[in-house]
């Protein structure tokens, strides 16, 4: 059998892996992840479980020509830490690179929300990048995905976010969200049924909850590090503007996908509770 191969950005990321580890279940694809160290930890395990790793680098262009070269597909995804700038740059240059490469189905990970004027920067820069992959033609699927579960793994982070939810989310208002690995499920499928997929976007999230019925959650299943204490929002201001705005989008808009269409799709969809079980699987979670 003559497997197609699909181009895997951020693979030694969250959504990215995720991508991967479900590209790998499915068992139909020679995968190809792209790494500016191939010699790194986390690209050598990659390369132990049967990807193939090759070197490239999002702001060298002749590097991901050559690295899409004889790809069928392509996911796409940027981060935005080092600059919404430097991400609209890089997201558009992987869209630029497929269309050279003549790749049949690329996938880009957006973000719920980037189609709606949500003001917050790093949802605007995904969605000039949207744009220019519908501009230039290239047969794709956009995927934007709700708040990642996986956001809450560390305690530290846990504490501020749960503090932003109590600042700016009311409290009867939930928040949607969804596991990384669910993201890596709907490539998956999109891949292996792209009739159904290209030239649409979807927003997708697996649950949606309230700040308490996400505390309540947490302390069912034991995580007792992170739990929110009083912290008052003079003691939020430190944090990067964008990701306040964010918070303040959650409160007046949010996320809207269709939780229900998404299960249908995939049925096995995690709850809240069933991620945590899984996390809890993990020795470094409390």
């Amino acid at each position: 059998m003559t497997f197609r191969t699909i181009v895997v950005l951020g693979a030694t990321g969250q959504q990215g892996g995720a991508v991967a580890r479900s590209l790998r279940a499915d068992g139909h694809w020679r995968i190809r992840a792209l790494s500016r160290n191939p010699g790194s930890n986390v690209a050598q395990q990659l390369a132990a479980e049967g990807i193939e790793v090759v070197a490239a680098d999002m702001d060298d262009y002749a590097s991901l020509q050559t690295a899409l070269a004889g790809a069928h597909g392509v996911f796409s995804v940027q981060g935005s830490e080092q600059g919404v700038e430097l991400e609209t740059h890089r997201g558009i240059a992987v869209a630029d690179a497929a269309l050279a490469a003549g790749v049949e189905h690329f996938i880009y990970a957006s973000v719920g929300g980037a189609d709606r004027r949500s003001g917050v920067a790093h949802f605007e820069s995904k969605w000039l990048i949207e744009e220019h992959i519908r501009s230039i033609g290239l047969p794709a699927s956009i995927v934007r995905p709700a708040f990642f579960m996986e956001n809450f793994s560390k305690p530290a982070l846990r504490a501020v976010l749960l503090a932003l939810l109590r600042s700016y989310v009311p409290k009867t208002k939930p928040l949607q969200m969804i596991a990384t690995a669910d993201i890596g499920d709907w490539v998956a499928q999109a891949f292996t049924q792209p009739g159904a997929f290209l030239g649409k976007s979807e927003e997708i999230a697996g649950v949606e909850l309230t700040r308490a019925q996400i505390i309540t959650a947490f302390k069912s299943h034991g995580w007792s590090a992170g739990l929110p204490f009083p912290l008052p929002r003079l003691l939020l201001r430190p944090l990067p503007h964008d990701i306040r705005k964010m918070f303040e989008w959650f409160g007046a808009a949010g996320y809207l996908a269709n939780i229900p269409a998404l299960l249908a799709c995939q049925p096995d969809v995690r709850t809240f509770d069933k991620w945590l079980v899984e996390q809890r699987a993990t020795p470094s979670n409390p």
